[in-house]
């Protein structure tokens, strides 16, 4: 093939690759590569088209070819680093870019996609620095700045983020990912109608956007809208059968509203969620088949909480003929040995022999859950004695009722979606000021964590007896737990515990409460000496707090705990 033939045919490839005819741009570059098999533009540009069609490891192959050719091609390199991040490659696709951009420092699309796979790898810091520099390289294109501005988000640079966005949809008044990315902001900041104002513009904009109607149904979610929150996820499913967020937020209203037997089944798609831990095992999952003597292995898979929460089905699985393995965290190894059935407690991540094997929330579904049939066979985790009596020795001075008090929970910095429920469930101690005004109390700290410092400057009047620096797991709080007469907390795992042990507990639970409290009520199924005291207002504890103390007064006036 003559060269200006060959440069001929290129370009038309080049043409028909720009015009979308792939079929046609695909044929092209192979005949070039036929006779000229060192052809490094097409190596390079049908590399590209392979990873567009979805075939990126023949892409990477192609485009290697290309490189062993001409090892300072920068395309080439950025071609190379999208077909490494979309197989999921994402370390090697960062070098990639960075390759280009050692090569030719002001290569728009090296910052920028280099920014995306910093991205997908949860580096936002990073992706934002290298937006900033695509937004300098072309303040004009208006998907810098939209990657400037989730990336902006993630690192919890709000105000910075909200401009970035902006500036996004100033360049392109359509920009539906923007307003969407805008939406997300405001759930972060809990502003809820200005959420789903932004998410309902995003739908407008493009109906059919990936996860834009789940996003609207969750900032609908947190606002109370549970119907049309429940309308959204449905609608999201319908576009996409395998939106996996869809699925874990439907599952959540299911359940709220007490729909549990479809709530469990939708509950599954949980597993599917980023930090589901894997378990490392060739033994099958238990299904509900006759158990006859068979060891099953019941783990913890989510927080504190649910682990004590949860605990509950050893009994069943014992009562169904299991020898019962329990793997939880660290901290609950010795305090669940009291769960009646258990047989062993192991910690997470342990060797250990099974027959099978079940994830503890997984544990309502097959045993057919529904809210008439919770078990609740409190108390299923009981404290040592020999430690509850020390501890009642240390409280021995204590006038009156005894109530123990948590006020916030654990802040989970490394993980933004739990921290930013955190924030909506977690008070400071100020706020529990009007309980220091109440006679014939003696307030009990059970803080754990940085929240607990709060205690050295607590408002004049609310005085906690501290003696946490001494506690140095879940069996030492449950033992100190043994000897008050109520708990008052926020929705931490230590409602679980007190509940679990059967002691009366009243829990602050935030508007958009979890969906194991269900709706309007101030019991709970899950737990029979619990009281619920549900946030009014989002973002306003006042009123809540309020009521809690009217409670509490009465309750000393009486001297007899209630749940």
């Amino acid at each position: 093939m003559a060269t200006s033939s060959m440069d001929e045919i290129f370009d038309k490839a080049m043409r028909s690759h720009q015009a979308g005819q792939l079929s046609q741009a695909e044929a092209l570059y192979r005949a070039i590569l036929e006779s000229h098999p060192d052809h490094a533009g097409s190596l390079t540009m049908l590399g590209m088209l392979l990873s567009d069609s979805g075939r990126a490891d023949e892409a990477i192959e192609t485009i290697g070819k290309a490189l062993a050719l001409h090892p300072e091609m920068v395309e080439a390199h950025i071609n190379l680093g999208s077909a490494l991040r979309r197989i999921g490659r994402g370390d090697e696709a960062v070098a990639s870019f960075r390759r280009a951009i050692a090569l030719a420092p002001a290569a728009l699309n090296a910052h920028f996609n280099l920014g995306n796979a910093l991205m997908d790898l949860d580096r936002s810091a990073e992706a934002a620095e290298c937006y900033r520099e695509a937004v300098r390289l072309a303040p004009e294109m208006a998907e810098c700045h939209y990657g400037l501005g989730r990336a902006l988000r993630l690192t919890g640079q709000f105000e910075e983020a909200i401009a970035a966005l902006r500036q996004a949809i100033a360049l392109r008044a359509d920009h539906a990912a923007a307003y969407d990315a805008l939406g997300s902001v405001a759930c972060d900041l809990g502003q809820w109608p200005q959420a789903i104002a932004f998410h309902g513009e995003a739908i407008r904009l493009d109906p059919q956007g990936g996860g834009y109607h789940t996003n609207l149904g969750i900032a609908l979610y947190n606002s109370g809208e549970l119907l049309a929150a429940e309308g959204c996820f449905r609608w999201a499913i319908g576009l996409r059968e395998d939106d996996v967020l869809a699925h874990f937020n439907l599952a959540a209203i299911l359940l709220r509203t007490g729909r549990l037997a479809q709530g469990w089944q939708e509950y599954e798609w949980r597993r599917r969620l980023a930090g589901f831990p894997p378990l490392n095992t060739t033994r099958p999952e238990w299904q509900g088949e006759p158990l006859d003597g068979k060891t099953i292995l019941l783990y913890g898979e989510q927080g504190l909480g649910d682990t004590l929460q949860f605990a509950r089905y050893a009994v069943m699985a014992s009562e169904a003929g299991a020898r019962v393995v329990l793997a939880v965290q660290p901290a609950l190894v010795g305090l669940l040995r009291s769960v009646p059935g258990v047989t062993a407690t192991v910690a997470l991540g342990e060797t250990t022999t099974a027959d099978c094997h079940l994830p503890l929330l997984s544990a309502p579904r097959v045993f057919g859950t529904e809210v008439s049939t919770i078990p609740a066979p409190v108390p299923y985790i009981t404290a040592d004695p020999g430690a509850a009596a020390r501890w009642g020795e240390r409280l021995a001075g204590a006038e009156g009722l005894k109530v123990g008090l948590v006020w916030a929970g654990d802040p989970r910095p490394g993980d933004r979606g739990a921290n930013l429920v955190d924030r909506r469930r977690s008070l400071r101690l100020e706020q529990f000021a009007p309980l220091g005004a109440i006679p014939g109390v003696t307030l009990v700290s059970l803080q754990k964590g940085t929240p607990a410092a709060q205690i050295k400057s607590a408002p004049e009047g609310l005085r906690l007896i501290d003696l946490m620096d001494e506690v140095r797991d879940f069996g030492d709080t449950a033992a100190l737990v043994a000897n008050l007469d109520l708990v008052i907390c926020v929705d931490t795992s230590v409602a679980h515990l007190v509940g679990a042990m059967g002691k009366p507990v009243w829990i602050l639970s935030r508007f958009d409460g979890c969906w194991r409290w269900l709706l309007d009520r101030d019991d709970s199924p899950w737990y029979p000496s619990a009281r619920l005291f549900r946030q009014i207002t989002p973002g306003d504890w006042t009123d809540t707090v309020a009521e809690v103390a009217a409670a509490l007064r009465r309750l000393a006036q009486t001297g007899k705990a209630e749940g």
